[in-house]
């Protein structure tokens, strides 16, 4: 195992034996730490994984988890839902990676979007079709990415400096799209919000596995969705 794959791994370790007694403590404060440190340890495990090889692709339709994913997220965050917009195509996008995996690169995305994006962020999700590819965009309309962060935006670990984070969340989502064949491209405009772009081959399949739903993204507190978007969600008791 590589050293790039094994810090990682070792630090997220760590992280979670912290958080065994974090969300022991009673307190919003401590529980929204212990979230901070879920967070962590997932995206260092996450991105451990995509580095190194881990995940094997299997058959999903992306337009159908991340509907069930843009569900689950306006269940946990505090927002109208005119703010968090989804439109997907109408038609499967059957495409060839790993569910868990997209799962983050689509929560990262959006919680960065909600994190950076003001005090009412607005963000729309669609899912569509251009040629032989399937396509996720993402847009918000926040404050966009100051433009001497714009190189360091996908580099790993880089942060902002002004909110806890590992700095892994465009990174994540450059990395799945590296690691399934596809491409990641990140458009900003300081004032004008940002765009981002996660696309992937579509494949051949005659039978669709069963989308995911919403509720059973929500089965636990512990799950994704609520770990990956607690610094904007209502974090249950």
């Amino acid at each position: 195992m590589s050293l790039q794959t094994e810090c990682p791994r070792r630090t997220a370790a760590l992280l979670r034996a912290e958080c065994a007694e974090v969300l022991t403590a009673e307190g919003a404060a401590a529980r929204a730490a212990g979230y901070r440190i879920l967070r962590a340890a997932q995206n260092l495990e996450m991105w451990a994984d995509l580095t190194g090889g881990g995940f094997p692709a299997r058959v999903m339709d992306l337009a159908a988890s991340a509907r069930a994913l843009a569900e689950a997220a306006r269940e946990v965050c505090p927002m109208p839902p005119s703010l968090l917009r989804f439109a997907a195509c109408g038609q499967p996008l059957p495409v060839t990676a790993s569910e868990p995996a997209f799962g983050a690169a689509f929560l990262n995305l959006l919680c960065n979007s909600l994190v950076y994006g003001g005090a009412k962020p607005a963000v729309s999700v669609r899912c569509l079709r251009q040629g032989n590819r399937a396509v996720l965009l993402f847009r918000d309309w926040g404050p966009g990415i100051p433009l001497h962060r714009q190189r360091q935006a996908l580099t790993p670990f880089a942060g902002s400096g002004s909110l806890p984070g590992l700095g892994l969340g465009l990174p994540l989502a450059a990395a799945f799209a590296a690691r399934y064949g596809g491409a990641f491209t990140l458009e900003s405009r300081p004032g004008r919000g940002v765009a981002a772009a996660l696309s992937l081959p579509l494949c051949p399949v005659a039978r669709l596995p069963r989308p995911p739903h919403a509720a059973a993204l929500l089965a636990d507190r512990y799950s994704p969705v609520y770990v990956q978007l607690s610094p904007r969600c209502i974090l249950p008791d």
